[in-house]
């Protein structure tokens, strides 16, 4: 049996049955997943961001990752952490192995597809869109998102995850993220859905052809008080790292588009 530690989601852990030592993760990494920061040698994660992410937490050396989605977590060096409702970023060290297996997405869920895609979208578009965008960080979004003009499969869709964080590695995320932290923080909506709502209103803005990506289907949103979300989303200062204006006046007429 391997005693590496096992990180992985309760639906991933049937793929890698020889481990003993496992950490199951069942959400966002919180302040409780910092205190265990660095304590293990050695690490094998298999999942989405939440498990990438905490993953990257908890080891001190080397971690090999099944990506199991398109958060992009493998291929970057900072993990997403929740302080009550506030969204942290974490400084780590990027992964050494990424490994994408076909047959641990093949029956990836519908939903998970959908909001996965949102995200990688949001990835490639906030880092595009940014005033510290470089050339690698446009080279890694433009892949990603030549993946998705295509008819892709699972595995693909999760490659495209991959070159989308390669791009905010570079070049952190902008309006798009920071618009959403607020709906997951404080409305529980979760990440890709959160994303799945602001996408098509925010290209809107952007003069961006949503529609050149995927056939995208409305996402609906009830009981949001926009007014505090926009305000909320103007405490993040990435959201000021944008090549248009952004202001508590423009997020209000991006959100009331469509």
């Amino acid at each position: 049996m391997q005693k590496t530690l096992l990180v992985c989601s309760r639906s991933t852990r049937h793929f890698l049955p020889e481990f003993e030592n496992v950490h199951v993760v069942t959400g966002a990494a919180t302040k409780e997943t910092l205190d265990m920061m660095g304590t293990e040698p050695e690490v094998v994660a298999i999942g989405g961001g939440a498990v990438i992410d905490t993953a990257k937490i908890i080891c001190s050396g080397p971690i090999t990752c099944y990506p199991t989605t398109a958060a992009g977590s493998s291929n970057t060096s900072h993990s997403v952490c929740w302080d009550g409702v506030k969204k942290l970023s974490v400084k780590r060290h990027v992964p050494n192995r990424v490994i994408v297996v076909p047959e641990y997405v093949k029956n990836l869920p519908e939903e998970v597809r959908e909001f996965t895609t949102y995200d990688v979208i949001s990835h490639c578009l906030d880092s595009i869109w940014s005033k510290k965008k470089t050339k690698e960080s446009e080279m890694y979004a433009h892949m990603a998102l030549s993946i998705l003009r295509e008819d892709y499969s699972n595995a693909e869709l999760v490659e495209a995850g991959n070159y989308g964080g390669m791009a905010i590695e570079r070049c952190s995320t902008t309006i798009l993220h920071a618009m959403s932290y607020p709906l997951t923080a404080f409305y529980k909506i979760p990440h890709g859905k959160a994303l799945g709502f602001l996408l098509p209103r925010v290209c809107q803005y952007y003069d961006f052809d949503l529609g050149s990506l995927i056939d995208y289907q409305p996402v609906a949103l009830e009981g949001v008080d926009w007014d505090f979300v926009c305000e909320e989303s103007l405490k993040y200062d990435k959201i000021h790292n944008t090549t248009k204006p952004v202001n508590f006046e423009i997020l209000k007429k991006i959100i009331e588009k469509i």
